[in-house]
C-alpha cells in the first residue's frame, strides 16, 4: 500500500471531496473533470448556516452539546472551479475522502 497510486477515472466525476479534521468536517467541492492522472477540476461546496438549534447543557470546559450529531446544513456551490492536484500522499496530508455526498460536523464536544 506505501506505493499504491491513486486511481482518478471518468467514474469519479460528480463524487464529493470533504476535508477532514480530526472530529470536524467540512466540504471542499464537486468533482467536475479529470484533467489527467492526478489533477482534477473541482467545484466548490459550501454549507450554509446549521438548521438545529444547538442545545448545551453544563458540564465539559464550557457546556456540553447534547444535539452534537443533529446538525443539518444546505450545500450551495461557490465561484469557479479550481484545479486540485490529488495523490495518496497529498490526501493523507491534507486529510481529504471522497464520499457521495458534501458532509459538514462541527464537534461541539471538543
Amino acid at each position: 500500500m506505501k506505493n499504491e497510486k491513486l486511481i482518478l477515472n471518468e467514474e469519479m466525476v460528480g463524487t464529493y471531496i470533504n476535508r477532514v479534521l480530526w472530529s470536524d468536517v467540512m466540504p471542499l467541492g464537486r468533482i467536475v473533470s479529470i484533467k489527467s492522472k492526478t489533477k482534477v477540476l473541482v467545484q466548490r461546496v459550501k454549507a450554509g448556516e446549521n438548521k438545529v438549534k444547538m442545545e448545551f447543557v453544563p458540564g465539559g470546559f464550557a457546556g456540553h452539546c447534547v444535539n452534537n450529531y443533529q446538525q443539518d446544513y444546505d450545500f450551495y456551490d461557490e465561484g469557479q472551479p479550481f484545479e486540485l492536484s490529488l495523490s495518496r500522499s497529498s490526501m493523507k496530508r491534507s486529510f481529504l475522502q471522497f464520499a457521495n455526498c458534501p458532509m459538514k460536523h462541527h464537534d461541539y464536544n471538543f
